[in-house]
């Protein structure tokens, strides 16, 4: 199972802050790209796809995210705002905890929100687990 994320960002997330977001997630770790370039893959030093990124899709129609997420979800965001999706492999120890920072690091940079929030993720905390 993945464990799998959701960034809402405010302004258009550019390569330089999803770069430099990725290096926030972990300074060791590889980058791949799959998908035809529609995915980036964070790896470990054995090439194992830790957290996959995939490419940031425009949200111009308000309430949209709140019926696929949940209230309270946008608030404080206006239309237009960046869905990015971030999914953790299951089998990899430390995966979602790399995935949130990454998450967390583009939120810094570019405005916006996490999904799930902090409240519902599994133990409170940013370690998370399976969905």
């Amino acid at each position: 199972m993945t464990y799998d994320l959701v960034v809402l960002t405010q302004r258009a997330p550019d390569v330089r802050a999803v770069v430099d977001s990725m290096v926030d997630a972990g300074e060791a770790l590889r980058v791949r790209g799959s998908g035809e370039g529609a995915v980036i893959q964070l790896c470990d030093d054995d090439g194992r796809a830790l957290v996959s990124i995939e490419a940031a899709q425009r949200v111009d129609v308000a309430g949209e995210v709140e019926r696929l997420l949940g209230g309270g979800v946008t608030a404080g965001l206006t239309v237009p705002y960046w869905w990015t999706e971030a999914r953790a492999s299951g089998g990899a120890e430390g995966a979602p905890a790399i995935a949130h920072r990454f998450a967390d690091a583009m939120v810094a940079r570019l405005g916006g929100a996490v999904w799930p929030v902090p409240e519902a993720r599994p133990g409170g905390g940013t370690d998370g687990g399976a969905r």
